[in-house]
């Protein structure tokens, strides 16, 4: 089969891990990329020897054969770019999260199946080796319920973070650390923990100017009585200290930590514990663009062969469903239903 063809709208911090992905993807085409500071579309560019633009619908009529688009941008500008992109015909790969509203990702996701093309969203975390095997060992049974648990994200964005590009920190274009930077861990818990029911929230801004909450600590209950917690900020001094995701199942335990590439406990039956971390933590370091490449890869499949993709848009829903309710219980000060 042909090369899958593409292009990348959005040339930043996050259109950058997706070029250096490319770079290992032999099968899909670079064609155009797009991005409304034409010399950061020019010099993205260069290397793929593609055609660059300053917006979207002017790609579009360019190249209105190309297979897929990767939408890179913030994230308040994701509903309009892939709406765009679905009504002219192309699937969609879009950086996390999805929208930063349930609204907002329904409306992309509607339109998707009626359009029938794939939307999928880079919640790749699920597909990294230690969260695989732990969900490996979940769905063979291996874990039973998973009871308890929760996932810790504390890491250093200093000030600069956030005064390096304006939309950083704001609500419109990126929220907080909810929707930016504790969503890998939190869309991994839930697919251990099924369907959140309720949940209570505090949420502050307690050491950077920014519009939306850098710190946040919350309890979740699950439709099958699961409870979990969530501890996160981007306050830490200096760097990251952790993401941590604690499974406490009625049968066995996983702590992935202090790194999502790292298994902290394994207290699996019929695991060697040992063995197991051993295997997962000595691995050969991944570089920062190949999770990147896991999430196109798994679009190519999905867009080529039919297969259903493991980073949905769909899937994604639940996600934002629940860190919506997390800022409105902050908010209100009370327990919030799903």
């Amino acid at each position: 089969m042909a090369n899958l063809r593409l292009a990348l709208v959005g040339c930043g911090k996050m259109g950058q891990k997706h070029l250096q992905a490319l770079v290992h993807a032999p099968s899909l085409e670079l064609v155009a990329t797009a991005d409304a500071n034409e010399a950061q579309a020019q010099a993205a560019a260069v290397a793929f020897d593609a055609a660059w633009y300053a917006d979207l619908d002017v790609l579009l009529r360019h190249h209105p054969d190309v297979d897929g688009i990767i939408i890179a941008t913030p994230t308040g500008t994701h509903r309009s770019l892939v709406e765009r992109a679905l009504e002219a015909g192309a699937h969609v790969l879009v950086e996390k999260p999805l929208a930063l509203s349930v609204e907002d990702a329904m409306a992309m996701v509607q339109l998707a199946k009626q359009r029938e093309r794939v939307l999928a969203v880079t919640q790749f975390n699920r597909l990294l080796p230690t969260v695989s095997r732990a969900m490996q060992a979940f769905h063979q049974g291996h874990l039973g319920l998973i009871i308890e648990g929760g996932i810790y994200v504390r890491w250093a964005r200093p000030q600069s973070y956030y005064d390096a590009a304006p939309w950083r920190g704001t609500r419109q274009m990126d929220g907080g650390v909810l929707f930016n930077q504790a969503i890998h861990a939190l869309d991994v818990l839930l697919q251990f923990s099924g369907p959140i029911r309720e949940v209570f929230a505090y949420s502050g801004t307690l050491t950077h100017a920014i519009e939306v909450e850098d710190t946040v600590a919350a309890v979740l209950r699950a439709e099958n009585g699961g409870m979990y917690t969530v501890g996160a900020t981007t306050s830490v001094a200096n760097n990251n200290l952790e993401e941590r995701i604690v499974l406490v199942g009625q049968q066995g335990s996983i702590v992935i930590g202090p790194t999502a590439n790292q298994i902290e406990a394994w207290r699996v039956p019929g695991d060697d514990e040992d063995q197991v971390k051993d295997m997962l933590n000595r691995a050969p370091q991944r570089p920062g663009w190949q999770s990147h490449l896991d999430a196109l890869a798994d679009f190519e499949r999905a867009v080529k062969w039919g297969l259903p993709s493991q980073l949905s848009g769909d899937s994604a829903i639940h996600t934002i469903q629940v860190v919506e309710a997390l800022l409105h219980s902050a908010e209100v000060g009370q327990p919030v239903r799903l």
